[in-house]
């Protein structure tokens, strides 16, 4: 880099499969108010960036990162250089009333809910719930927050078969 070039940190989603490559790795940054910001792929006026090589085999595609960005050499996008995963931390919350009986996770803008009458696996499964927290590299103490989920389900299951069989 000379003295020249101009750094841009900023945090980035890095999407997968760029005009069919499945391995190619992309983003987006447009300039919000003199600033560039990671954006999404349906805004008008943006820059493509693309992960340097050498950080590009350790990036979790649509996982968000903090990247420090350099001009292409033909100002037609980005290089991203360095890109550091973000890691959100979590609140397990617990709903139990007469008609709502839930488990919800929330970290960053996700939510991942647990409900007892759910016919979705992947809502009232809790052995399910649990195992995709703990694989999550988004997720600040994904073993932690995934052994709260479990013990918060396991009462709401609890609460809501005593529940059931009493109405």
């Amino acid at each position: 880099m000379t003295a020249m070039t101009k750094i841009i940190k900023t945090n980035i989603k890095f999407l997968q499969g760029l005009n069919g490559d499945p391995n190619k790795l992309y983003g987006f940054i447009t300039k919000v108010k003199g600033s560039w910001r990671g954006c999404r792929e349906d805004i008008e006026k943006k820059k493509l960036v693309f992960p340097d090589k050498k950080i590009a085999g350790n990036i979790i595609p649509n996982a968000l990162y903090k990247c420090t960005l350099i001009p292409m050499k033909q100002e037609q996008g980005f290089i991203a250089k360095t890109a550091k995963i973000i890691k959100f931390r979590a609140s397990v919350v617990t709903i139990c009333n007469d008609d709502q009986y839930q488990v919800e996770v929330r970290f960053g803008n996700r939510r991942i809910i647990y409900n007892p009458e759910s016919t979705d696996q992947s809502r009232n499964d809790i052995q399910t719930i649990a195992n995709h927290l703990r694989g999550r590299q988004d997720l600040e103490n994904s073993y932690l927050v995934a052994e709260d989920f479990i013990d918060s389900a396991f009462m709401v299951k609890h609460i809501f078969n005593q529940t059931r069989y009493v109405h």
